[in-house]
């Protein structure tokens, strides 16, 4: 049985979803993420990262009463530099890079005693949940100003005691300033067939609007890059930024990233082929709203800490661990990176 449902939360619409001055504060940016950190922009940069994610249950319980059983997925964050061009007004950008990411997770919901309520993904012959998102945006020298981003996302999202299936895709498009943005979102809830006393499609609902001066006070970047945007940033222990985040589903909002601690903690994953092993210094960085009219829960990155040496990065300011809160306090995702890799696939 088909329900409609009008949508409240999603389960990971992506890893931030956050959603929701009288002087421009400007955060300073360097290409961290290359080994040379002084080096000018590089037109053959490519890396891949990817992440293992698992949960981890609430220790006080839900306030749902729901919980995940059996999770696991994957995160795949690919970002190359390419030259950009846009047909609609002619816009090209030699100097920007392209940045692809796939989330899949696979898991059952249960109730508080264990018992499944509802399972997707595997082989349970249900989709798993699938969120994929394209996102370009411009060089450090040009402050990373987001050109533009896409998303799909198909979601098993619980509101409240209730399973809602949700089906949608985002676009976002930016002036040659950055300070303006068109969004779009398109429901495609017509398009899911599974069929379920246990759950109620979610009518996410067809819109569109623009959004202007989102440059006025802070730096901009679009949801999509704002990982990738975080690793440019030179972070000390109780230092903070504030940066203003786009995203389709939570408009504009002012976030603050601020570096909680330097903390030295064990790392396995495979470093362009080789295997690292051991203690590694990160900066623990929490992003959360700020503002009067927006709260929110606070996400959580290691970011691997820039080396002395600026012209041998060995670890590039990896995020090396991710961690999400779910809603209705469910408890943690966590994003272990497994590997990353710094060498393009060969073409044909």
């Amino acid at each position: 049985m088909k329900k409609k449902l009008a949508a409240l939360a999603l389960f990971a619409a992506a890893v931030f979803a956050l959603s929701a001055c009288s002087t421009k504060v400007t955060v300073s940016l360097n290409r961290n993420w290359n080994y040379n950190t002084t080096a000018a922009y590089d037109a053959s940069f490519y890396e891949q990262l990817t992440y293992d994610v698992r949960y981890t249950e609430s220790e006080s319980g839900s306030t749902n009463g729901l919980k995940y059983t059996g999770l696991s997925g994957t995160y795949t964050v690919t970002t190359q530099a390419a030259s950009y061009h846009r047909q609609s007004d002619g816009l090209t950008v030699a100097q920007a890079y392209k940045q692809t990411t796939v989330l899949e997770v696979s898991a059952t919901i249960a109730d508080k005693d264990g018992n499944a309520v509802y399972a997707f993904g595997g082989e349970t012959g249900v989709p798993a949940d699938k969120i994929t998102s394209t996102v370009w945006f411009r060089d450090t020298s040009d402050g990373l100003a987001p050109l533009e981003s896409s998303t799909e996302v198909y979601s098993h999202t619980p509101v409240n005691a209730a399973i809602g299936v949700y089906s949608y895709k985002t676009s976002v498009s930016y002036n040659e300033s950055g300070s303006k943005a068109e969004i779009a979102v398109t429901d495609t809830s017509s398009a899911v067939t599974e069929e379920s006393d246990k759950i109620s499609i979610g009518a996410f609902g067809d819109s569109s609007y623009n959004l202007s001066k989102l440059t006025k006070s802070y730096s901009c970047f679009d949801n999509e890059q704002l990982l990738f945007a975080g690793r440019g940033l030179t972070f000390e222990s109780g230092s903070s930024n504030k940066v203003t985040v786009v995203s389709a589903t939570g408009g504009k909002q002012t976030v603050t990233l601020s570096c909680k601690e330097i903390v030295s903690s064990d790392y396995s994953f495979l470093l362009d082929g080789e295997q690292v092993s051991g203690s590694i210094s990160a900066c623990s960085v929490q992003f959360s709203l700020t503002g009067t009219d927006n709260t929110g829960v606070t996400h959580s990155v290691r970011y691997a800490a820039r080396n002395e040496n600026a012209s041998a990065n060995k670890y590039r300011n990896l995020p090396l661990l991710i961690e999400s809160p779910i809603a209705y306090s469910m408890g943690t995702l966590s994003y272990v990176l497994t590997a990353a890799t710094h060498t393009a696939p060969s073409q044909g």
